[in-house]
């Protein structure tokens, strides 16, 4: 068995809890959850079968355990405080793990190659726990040390690239699928956007987050009835000691058809917090 522990650092609060659904803790299923669901946004197969049988034999089905074995060795866990999740109104505060806390992922699989890949891009992109598509929960390698967005945004484009090979190409200031390839009919990777700034300072950008979250809230972002997840996806990076937002716009199914307009709103919504 291959063997590898990642030594990681929270960026924002992470509102990741236990069984009492109360106590802040780190949960190795999560962290699975998350490797599973940016494979799927980053590989582009038009084929619904194969697609799920490739995901069956990276992470498990009903039919069969994963081959990915996570786990979160003990020692002192990161601190938690309490936090606002919607910090543009800071009306009511919940226990989150705290930022700059470290911990350590052990991943233990035949075969790491693939694995390894896939983590990265989770966390580049990604976060873990309540209002992780808007910025809280994310996560970084603790050895990361971009000096620049452009150094970012090409770990960011190579790690795409090694998962999906061609499917993806920088585009100015972004990062877009191509668009020879065709769009397969589940949420993938379409678009993926920087902030245009540095900022000092965490609170701000999700303040900034939150209140963008608010202004532009419509069905297009996702919604209830009928329930439909958010095809947007914002976590924040650091970038030589100060913080970027890297929004992810995925391709949207909605339940009962596209919303008016949904592609200007949605793109309302990523100007107001990448600007």
């Amino acid at each position: 068995m291959d063997t590898t522990q990642l030594r990681l650092e929270i960026v924002t609060p992470m509102f990741l809890r236990g069984s009492d659904n109360e106590t802040p803790e780190l949960r190795p299923p999560a962290f699975k959850a998350l490797f599973r669901y940016w494979w799927r946004a980053a590989v582009n197969e038009m084929n619904v079968n194969t697609l799920r049988k490739k995901e069956a034999d990276l992470f498990g089905s009903t039919k069969g355990r994963s081959l990915l074995s996570i786990r979160i060795p003990g020692g002192v866990p990161p601190r938690s405080d309490e936090y606002a999740p919607l910090p543009h109104r800071d009306n009511f505060r919940s226990q989150a793990l705290s930022p700059n806390g470290s911990f350590n992922l052990t991943l233990t699989a035949p075969e790491l190659r693939e694995y390894k890949k896939i983590a990265k891009l989770s966390f580049l992109l990604g976060g873990v726990g309540n209002r992780s598509r808007r910025g809280f929960g994310s996560i970084r390698y603790q050895n990361w040390g971009f000096q620049n967005i452009d150094e970012l945004r090409n770990e960011v484009h190579q790690t795409l690239d090694q998962i999906s090979p061609g499917i993806f190409q920088q585009n100015g200031g972004r990062i877009d699928k191509r668009a020879t390839v065709n769009i397969p009919d589940y949420p993938i990777i379409l678009n993926i956007y920087f902030g245009n700034t540095l900022s000092p300072n965490i609170d701000v950008l999700l303040r900034t987050i939150g209140q963008a979250t608010h202004d532009h809230s419509n069905e297009a972002l996702g919604g209830i009835n009928p329930r439909m997840a958010s095809p947007i996806h914002v976590r924040i990076q650091k970038v030589n000691s100060q913080f970027v937002p890297i929004v992810t716009q995925l391709h949207s199914v909605f339940p009962d058809g596209p919303p008016a307009n949904y592609k200007v709103r949605q793109q309302d919504f990523i100007n107001a917090i990448i600007t």
